[in-house]
């Protein structure tokens, strides 16, 4: 029997809209431990449009040498291209999103693409065998 997203994923994220600032966010990750913040049209729809992660921070803002306090919006520097699956997808179909697309977390997203949760390798890490993991990590992270 396949395994399903929603037993495993954090259930509804803390987000944030394009509006809000890179530090507000900063702030909700160091509050929350996370390194990834939904972003999304508004806080009623919760309908996503993209992340930030904190390594959008540290290669967009920091390295840059921008000063976060004069990076008008999350908008500015966020990711745009969202990874993400419906609540119904099998563990199975999450691990191979991660490799196809390389990353570490994915969204999980009702009928109108709104967030309902958070899936991410420490997830399937906690539910999943060595060897998965492993090769699921391998894939993710190869150069």
């Amino acid at each position: 029997m396949a395994r399903k997203v929603t037993e495993f994923m954090t259930p509804t994220p803390e987000c944030c809209t394009p509006d809000d600032s890179v530090i507000e966010v900063a702030r909700i990750m160091e509050q929350r431990d996370v390194g990834i913040v939904p972003i999304v049209e508004s806080q009623d729809t919760r309908r996503i449009v993209g992340v930030l992660t904190d390594r959008d921070i540290v290669l967009r803002v920091v390295a840059e040498g921008r000063d976060p306090n004069l990076v008008v919006s999350v908008h500015d520097i966020m990711t745009d291209d969202v990874v993400s699956c419906s609540p119904d997808a099998d563990l199975l179909h999450v691990e191979e999103l991660m490799k196809t697309h390389r990353v570490h977390r994915v969204l999980v997203c009702d009928e109108q693409r709104s967030v309902v949760g958070i899936i991410a390798t420490a997830d399937i890490a906690r539910c999943a065998d060595e060897t998965t993991v492993g090769d699921t990590v391998k894939s993710i992270t190869k150069p």
